[in-house]
């Protein structure tokens, strides 16, 4: 016999007294049941195993895919915007990592954007002008054309399961594209030398040539009587601007003629109002109160303002041949002037003695006029 609540030493030995063993134990600790099923958990581990690897698998997998996926929609513009003139993208290698194998090029798409509810806007087409000869200015639709020169960048790639390569479909499949609209609104395209050209010819391809036959032939009559009789007093103003392009002044050489080194264009105002006449905004609207007070009356006054740059230009032509010639001869008259450099001067001190006078007098004229501006 035993005392109570005591676990005999063969409590094993047998079923009976197991379940002996079992009911005075849940008797002597209330409440609590004695697991009957240990020995389990590996099992279970071992059911469940499989099923860990495969979640395991797929996660690979997906992330493998979504690395590929971002290198194909990377390489997929890449493919199209090396393209861009002025590059032709043929000796642009493909992107490190990039597998010889895989697809990555250009070629030709059509529109991504299936129905435009803007197509037939006004806006977009053009509304029909007339210019003032009463001929009807269309605009060039195909310009507005979206499927026109549309270009794609495409980057294709197969790669098999890093992992389970044996479950369907067995790779990894991206093709992805980057369409391009056309690059006709580049000016190298349009036979423009520059981007701040104006292409209003471009969308409106009128004739006015033909319309304004009588302003044409006034024009040619014109310039044929400039050029047959370059030697008119008239043009003498007009005759000048070249003088301009000679270089400044320099060294201990007399030269002449000489200038400021350019020539500016007289015709275009300068600093804001150019570059507000180039803006689209300002000059593109449909209140003529509008453009008179951004435009009109700015060029208005640049206009006016051209005398006193064409003075201004001259008076900085001659001061500068006149301070040229005054330095010279002071260099030449200096007594601590060495003979070698007296000996450069010398030949030219009779034209810069002839000259001075008359670039004084010129210079002289200039700011008289220059003040009653």
């Amino acid at each position: 016999m035993t005392r109570k609540g005591r676990i005999p030493d063969n409590r094993y030995s047998s079923s009976v007294s197991f379940r002996v063993f079992r009911d005075r134990h849940n008797q002597l600790v209330p409440g609590k049941i004695v697991a009957t099923r240990a020995g389990l958990a590996p099992l279970e581990l071992t059911l469940s195993l499989p099923i860990m690897l495969f979640v395991m698998g797929l996660m690979i997998i997906v992330g493998t895919t979504a690395s590929w996926k971002v290198r194909t929609v990377t390489n997929s513009r890449q493919a199209i915007w090396r393209t861009i003139d002025p590059r032709d993208g043929e000796e642009d290698p493909n992107s490190r990592g990039w597998p010889a194998t895989a697809r990555m090029e250009a070629e030709s798409g059509s529109t991504p954007i299936d129905d435009d509810p803007n197509a037939e806007h006004e806006v977009v087409r053009g509304q029909p002008l007339s210019a003032p000869t009463g001929e009807q200015l269309g605009v060039r639709e195909s310009l507005f054309d979206m499927q026109a020169g549309l270009t794609n960048g495409v980057a294709e790639i197969v790669r098999p399961f890093p992992v389970m390569g044996n479950m369907p479909p067995r790779q990894i499949h991206l093709l992805r594209e980057h369409p391009l609209m056309s690059g006709d609104w580049q000016f190298r395209e349009m036979g423009l030398t520059s981007n701040s050209q104006r292409r209003i010819l471009f969308l409106y391809p009128a004739d006015y040539e033909r319309a304004l036959s009588s302003q044409v032939q006034r024009y040619h009559t014109a310039a044929l009587a400039i050029v047959q009789n370059p030697l008119n007093p008239i043009l003498e103003i007009l005759d000048n601007d070249d003088e301009l392009r000679n270089p400044v002044p320099s060294g201990t050489t007399y030269t002449p003629p000489y200038g400021i080194g350019r020539a500016p264009d007289y015709h275009i105002p300068e600093g804001s109002v150019r570059s507000r006449l180039l803006n689209p905004d300002n000059v593109c609207a449909t209140s003529r109160d509008e453009i008179r007070e951004n435009v009109v009356n700015d060029v208005v006054a640049a206009t006016k303002r051209v005398p006193d740059r064409l003075t201004r230009d001259f008076l900085s032509m001659y001061r500068g041949h006149l301070a040229h010639i005054e330095q010279l001869l002071a260099t030449y008259e200096n007594p601590l002037t060495p003979a070698q450099t007296k000996a450069q001067i010398a030949p030219y001190v009779p034209a810069m003695k002839r000259d001075k006078p008359v670039l004084e007098s010129r210079i002289d004229l200039l700011e008289a006029f220059q003040k009653s501006l």
